[in-house]
């Protein structure tokens, strides 16, 4: 596993002075790369959620192409991440194709990306200030479940949540204070 301290070293040093478009934009790709090289994930297995200002909705932060893809209602009985948000707690679901979940944005592909569908899902809560505002979700994707990968494991959950607890405060300070996915 990548060690976080590094990480942990340049959020430091780049979220000294709080929020900019840049500084944002920068931590949300490096938590999501940091992800990736850990759990051997392609880019768009990797997603962030945040809420708006009135913890009414998620919209994505990461991938970018889903920035503009819409909103996720907290309320949503079929949604993966609102469920993770609601239970505050993080959640693995290794039947995901199984599972009754919203599968709008399962077909919006980002660039060059392939068809490929969400097999596994493994999600926690992104929280600072005894708040929730938002979630993180890892996903193995593939064509068939054996291309998709290795289930995930309580283990995984564990290092997942155990680093994403010290990511959060520097997360939490570069949020932009309005933040709601784009509308197009």
């Amino acid at each position: 596993m990548k060690d976080i301290n590094l990480l942990l070293e340049k959020f430091k040093m780049i979220t000294a002075d709080g929020h900019s478009d840049t500084t944002f934009k920068s931590v949300i790709y490096d938590i999501a790369k940091f992800y990736c090289d850990n759990f051997d994930l392609e880019v768009d297995e990797v997603a962030i959620l945040l809420t708006d200002k009135d913890n009414m909705v998620l919209s994505f932060a990461y991938p970018e192409h889903l920035v503009n893809a819409g909103m996720i209602p907290i309320s949503s009985p079929d949604a993966f991440a609102a469920r993770v948000y609601k239970l505050n707690r993080g959640l693995i679901e290794n039947n995901f194709h199984q599972m009754k979940h919203l599968h709008l944005f399962e077909f919006i592909k980002g660039p060059g990306a392939k068809d490929r569908k969400i097999w596994k899902m493994m999600s926690t809560v992104l929280r600072g200030d005894d708040l929730n505002f938002g979630i993180i979700e890892l996903s193995r994707k593939g064509s068939t479940m054996d291309e998709a990968g290795e289930d995930f494991s309580p283990e995984n959950l564990e290092f997942f949540e155990n680093t994403i607890v010290e990511i959060t405060p520097y997360l939490r300070k570069v949020l932009p204070v309005d933040f709601r996915g784009k509308l197009v």
